[in-house]
């Protein structure tokens, strides 16, 4: 099975010969109709949301890889739009981006886009220092620690309705990522993802961080990932579909698990 990663990149290879990307691309700017066949897949993409989406990062980061590899490998050709959610929503509605590439389901979105296939999910988790022994069945049990969380993160709506939780506002991950290590906090609540790429990022001044810090179980809440691809473009439904067949075959294939591991986000 060691040659399917390798015949998996080979076909990644030939695939990019069909795809062009931009990460420069306005779609206020076109001037083509923008339901034109001969336009690429334009893709409206968070501007800035680490380890996820980040211009500075190894592949623009975790989930721009995946799909961008997704996208390669099925020989769609596609073009990218940085830009904040609430204008992501407004241009794939409209028609001048094709589709949202960070996208949670809700039943209300199904009325104006096709979801693809699961990508990912984000595991909002309570971490905790190893000495630490937190135990919970119900989010009220968590009374009794003080839990740091990102400044205006939102958790989950049950997360937010119980009472007399001890929450201490923070302005970074690696804050709260440091804090627990220090045991200065008895918890830090974010995406689980988000939290072993900090852990990752802090190795070189705490090189037991890894070993140190815990996920706590059960985890609070988790978000799907998906691709929405608007109901305008006639193209859409040919390819999510493909898109969702070389999805399969990145994780079939074990290469989803290494852009896991190329982008720090499993920590060994």
């Amino acid at each position: 099975m060691r040659s399917l990663p390798l015949l998996l990149f080979a076909l990644l290879l030939m695939a990019t010969s069909f795809s062009a990307y931009s990460d420069s691309i306005s779609p206020d700017s076109t001037s083509r109709d923008k339901t034109s066949p001969d336009l690429p897949l334009r893709l409206c993409t968070l501007d800035h949301w680490p380890p996820f989406v980040d211009r500075s990062a190894l592949k623009g980061g975790w989930a721009v890889q995946v799909v961008d590899e997704a996208l390669q490998l099925a020989a769609i050709p596609f073009q990218r739009s940085y830009v904040p959610w609430a204008r992501a929503v407004e241009l794939t509605q409209g028609g001048r981006c094709d589709a949202i590439t960070e996208l949670y389901h809700d039943p209300q979105r199904e009325h104006w886009v096709h979801f693809s296939d699961r990508y990912g999910a984000l595991s909002m988790t309570l971490f905790a220092h190893a000495e630490r022994e937190i135990h919970f069945s119900q989010l009220a049990d968590l009374s009794k620690y003080r839990i740091g969380m990102l400044r205006g993160a939102n958790i989950s709506p049950e997360f937010h309705r119980t009472p007399n939780l001890q929450l201490v506002p923070l302005n970074s991950v690696q804050q709260g990522v440091k804090l627990t290590y220090h045991q200065r906090i008895d918890g830090f609540i974010t995406g689980e993802k988000a939290i072993r790429f900090a852990m990752y990022q802090l190795q070189p001044q705490l090189p037991d961080i890894t070993t140190r810090l815990k996920p706590v179980k059960p985890v609070i809440h988790q978000n799907e990932l998906f691709v929405g691809f608007n109901k305008i473009r006639a193209e859409n439904r040919e390819w999510r579909q493909r898109f969702n067949q070389a999805l399969k075959m990145l994780i079939s294939s074990g290469r989803y698990q290494q852009i896991l591991e190329e982008q720090h986000l499993v920590n060994r």
